[in-house]
């Protein structure tokens, strides 16, 4: 696929049809966020592929938007900090967004789950087993779509790129 197709038909999916994913592809789909860049390359994140049925129905109750997903790659991350700033939520959000991109290439969807994970972070990490040192970020459940949802409303490049100084449009 065109990378800009795969862009182009990323959607936000939270509702998957019933069919296993194959360890493989979620496998893929984790190496994309390995290649994210990130800050000093300190290389501060995780993965959890969750594909086991019983920890997923634990899991599931946490968001709607894991309704049915057949897996998940949790997304954890070291919160530490560089001699140039912190870069972990960058390179938390960058490392996602691949993910969620090399899933529609891959003929799955996803969707960021980042506001779930704040009130049900310690009864993640205890689930998972991860480390104290590592937050849950985020996760993405990782299925086929049940249906293709429609492209949202969003503004057009022009409507939102300037040159030089905000409101040159040229």
């Amino acid at each position: 696929m065109e990378f800009s197709d795969v862009v182009n038909q990323r959607r936000s999916v939270r509702d998957y049809l019933p069919e296993t994913v194959p360890r493989g592809i979620l496998e893929r789909i984790v190496a994309a966020g390995v290649e994210a860049p990130t800050g000093c390359n300190l290389q501060l994140k995780q993965y959890v592929i969750v594909d086991d049925p019983k920890l997923l129905d634990k899991i599931r109750p946490m968001s709607p938007a894991l309704k049915g997903a057949p897996a998940l790659i949790v997304l954890l991350v070291e919160p530490t900090g560089t001699k140039y700033g912190e870069y972990w939520v960058q390179d938390a959000s960058a490392a996602m967004q691949s993910m969620l991109l090399a899933a529609v290439d891959l003929g799955y969807a996803g969707c960021w789950v980042e506001g779930q994970v704040r009130p049900n972070e310690d009864a993640l990490r205890e689930l998972l087993a991860a480390p104290d040192n590592l937050r849950v970020w985020a996760l993405t459940p990782i299925g086929k779509p049940a249906h293709n949802p429609a492209r949202p409303p969003k503004p057009l490049p022009a409507e939102v790129t300037h040159y030089n100084q905000f409101g040159a449009r040229t």
